[in-house]
């Protein structure tokens, strides 16, 4: 016999690395791809429980573009006509090192290089794929959660005593940030160096699926720091996602589906701000690398919580899943911030025109960087021409309870803090917050104090959404949630 809410789980995995050069996406400069250190992957897991169903994907890349989970619904509900495209959701883990599925503020790539288009429909045919596997595969299941800690992320903003800008021999960096009293990498060797700006988070959200007999399946792998330890590379890469995988099956076997989430981190990296000295003897002792270490971290923190965790498994779980489309406030554009950004178009232009034929592009950058730093300050004027009819802009929200966790998305490189709030005010056991949820490009949400200090992250440049729009995506998403429980 089986019950209203009995599970029924579906998991798949497709390789999304492309057969030819691409542009890699994550840094400002144009990167062609000259091989593959390891391969990225999309991994889709289908639950249905009461009804109700969410499909999630996670993506082995730097962003996922609306364009592309718009066109999986599509090529879904041609395969699928009863496909719920409306529970779909992707995110991403914010790999510095995998392709580029959209043009953003990269120039055209060279002839014979894989085009963002050509691999955006590349990349929404596989994510189909694995999405139609995962919702055919859907047997009855059972699910186990838990909460544990591996170190991986680490506040990468130092804060200063003095105002940078005003330091003497500061080199402004139009398109790029602008400073004040913080800077993201910052040196901490410094004299005036004051303290790192916001607080870390250890913690790992665990969801373990099960089959029928209670052999494990698979498990969701949700933490705050983004794939970003060798993020300056040249090769496609999934950077330490692909090591803590393969550290997992190795433990556990092949057959186990692994999909990482990325919660609110938009302050933090795995890169250290201090005792790096000390890291390096460490791993040279240990004979690993960076990225070796954090996957013995993560999987130290998986069989932990695999331990007590199984102890609790479900395999009749009530879930529902929300859907909702917010609006936020905007980082309005000031008169003096828009005019400083067109006359710093016009110096980068003349910059650019001024390289033509030289053997080195302006200030020692690659044409791209130029490129894509007047593309940013190009996007300051027409958000100042757009705040004057819209003040606010529309985010998409998903809000997931299964059992006693709950999931909540944004679309947001995320600062920490943020979450932090919401964690702390949920009814839920365990919440689960995902970052980077495919949606339009809105980049970094920087806090108030964050937004102070400026510097790259925290500026006009990068925030699209101002901190009090962000205290709003805290408040709808804890109200989404209370009103699931209350339900």
């Amino acid at each position: 016999m089986t019950h209203a809410d009995d599970l029924l789980i579906g998991w798949a995995a497709r390789d999304i690395t492309p057969d030819r050069p691409v542009n890699i996406f994550g840094q400002f400069r144009t990167r062609i791809s000259k091989g593959v250190h390891d391969p990225v992957t999309a991994t889709a897991l289908s639950m249905t429980s009461g009804g109700d169903s969410v499909i999630w994907v996670s993506c082995d890349l730097c962003l996922v573009p609306m364009a592309v989970l718009e066109q999986c619904r599509e090529k879904l509900l041609r395969r699928l006509p009863h496909f719920p495209a409306g529970k779909l959701i992707m995110s991403a883990t914010h790999t510095h090192c995998a392709p580029a599925p959209d043009d953003f503020w990269y120039p055209p790539v060279p002839e014979g290089v894989m085009t963002p288009a050509e691999y955006c429909a590349f990349l929404s045919d596989r994510i189909a794929e694995a999405v139609e596997e995962s919702w055919n595969a859907r047997k009855p299941g059972a699910v186990g959660w838990g909460h544990g800690y591996a170190v991986v992320g680490h506040n990468r903003r130092a804060v200063y005593f003095d105002d940078l800008s005003r330091r003497p021999g500061h080199v402004p960096l139009p398109g790029v940030r602008t400073e004040k009293t913080a800077r993201m990498y910052g040196n901490t060797n410094d004299p005036r160096f004051d303290c790192i700006e916001g607080y870390v988070d250890h913690s790992v959200n665990m969801l373990f699926t099960f089959d029928h007999d209670k052999r494990l399946t698979g498990a969701v792998i949700n933490l705050p720091c983004p794939a970003q330890e060798t993020e300056h590379m040249e090769e496609i890469s999934a950077d330490f996602w692909h090591d803590a995988r393969a550290e997992i099956r190795k433990r556990h076997g092949g057959h186990v589906f692994l999909l990482p989430q990325c919660a609110p981190s938009g302050d933090l990296s795995p890169h250290l701000m201090y005792n790096k000295k000390a890291e390096q003897r460490m791993l040279t002792l240990k004979n690993r690398t960076s990225r070796q270490e954090i996957a013995c971290r993560i999987a130290s923190a998986f069989d932990d919580t695999l331990g007590w965790a199984q102890k609790d498994i479900r395999r009749t779980a009530a879930l529902k899943h929300v859907a909702r489309t917010i609006a936020l406030d905007r980082r309005l554009i000031s008169d003096d911030e828009y005019r400083d950004a067109q006359a710093d178009l016009a110096a980068l232009g003349k910059a650019g025109a001024a390289s033509a034929g030289e053997a080195q592009p302006p200030w020692g950058e690659q044409e791209s960087v130029l490129f894509a730093r007047k593309s940013r300050c190009t996007r300051i004027i027409e958000r100042y021409e757009e705040q004057k009819t819209a003040r606010a802009l529309p985010v998409h929200l998903h809000v997931v309870r299964l059992g006693e966790i709950v999931f909540a998305t944004s679309p947001f490189e995320l600062f920490l803090d943020f979450g932090l709030r919401i964690v702390a005010r949920s009814p839920a056991v365990q919440t689960f917050l995902v970052q980077l949820a495919a949606d339009n490009h809105f980049s970094y949400l920087a806090t108030r104090k964050a937004e102070q200090g400026e510097s790259y992250s925290a500026c006009l440049y990068s925030n699209e959404i101002g901190s009090a729009g962000g205290q709003q995506l805290v408040e709808e998403t804890v109200k989404t949630i209370d009103e699931l429980w209350a339900d």
